[in-house]
């Protein structure tokens, strides 16, 4: 899945010589807390937050004067549209930032995307919203592994909504497969038949 696809198109912006006091209207009012900031070419120069905002207030005494390019960020962590959705969460969450401004290899701004939106394209990926059940496996962490779990399912004729990995202890890996919920106890008792580990973290606590 790419940026692109999730990103927000029509995205409000303010030029450098906007005034602070117009940009904290705007984002008061939009209730948006990321303005990238464009020349009349539409290339990127910056951006400012409602955080830069308020941090300026609170050094100034008066604000009344001072321009959105005193306050932004110049040098904003950006990506292109064309890179995946991994890239911009790894992104935003090393570098601890709500948003990240899209644009292409000559700096024309393409669009934003948010922490919000990444959610949202999480959820879809792993059809969150589908009604169904999860089962975790454990396997290890090794070549053909997953492909023998799928065989499993190919051989009980049930469909997988959604999946996904996760590293685990002991050079494992758990697999967490959401399917229709009518088919989790068959699904389970098969898949235990056939020597596969459940990962129930709650029985090995001894809750």
């Amino acid at each position: 899945m790419f940026v692109k696809n999730w990103m927000s198109k029509n995205v409000i912006t303010v030029f450098p010589d906007t005034l602070l006091s117009t940009a904290a209207d705007i984002i008061n009012t939009k209730n948006i807390k990321h303005l990238p900031v464009i020349n009349s070419e539409n290339i990127l120069k910056g951006v400012i937050t409602s955080s830069d905002i308020r941090k300026a207030f609170g050094k100034n005494k008066s604000t009344e004067n001072i321009r959105v390019d005193e306050v932004m960020s110049g040098t904003p962590i950006t990506i292109s549209e064309y890179d995946t959705l991994d890239d911009a969460l790894l992104l935003i969450y090393q570098n601890m930032i709500g948003a990240l401004p899209v644009i292409n290899n000559d700096f024309y701004l393409q669009g934003i995307i948010a922490r919000y939106d990444i959610l949202r394209a999480m959820v879809k990926i792993m059809s969150l919203e589908e009604v169904g059940s999860r089962i975790d496996v454990v396997l290890e962490d090794k070549p053909g592994m997953l492909e023998e779990l799928a065989i499993q399912f190919k051989k009980m004729d049930i469909n997988i909504i959604s999946i996904m990995t996760v590293n685990a202890e002991n050079k494992s890996r758990i697999v967490s497969i959401r399917i229709d919920s009518m088919f989790k106890k068959k699904v389970e008792n098969q898949l235990i038949s056939e020597g596969f580990k459940i990962y129930e973290p709650w029985k090995e606590e001894g809750v």
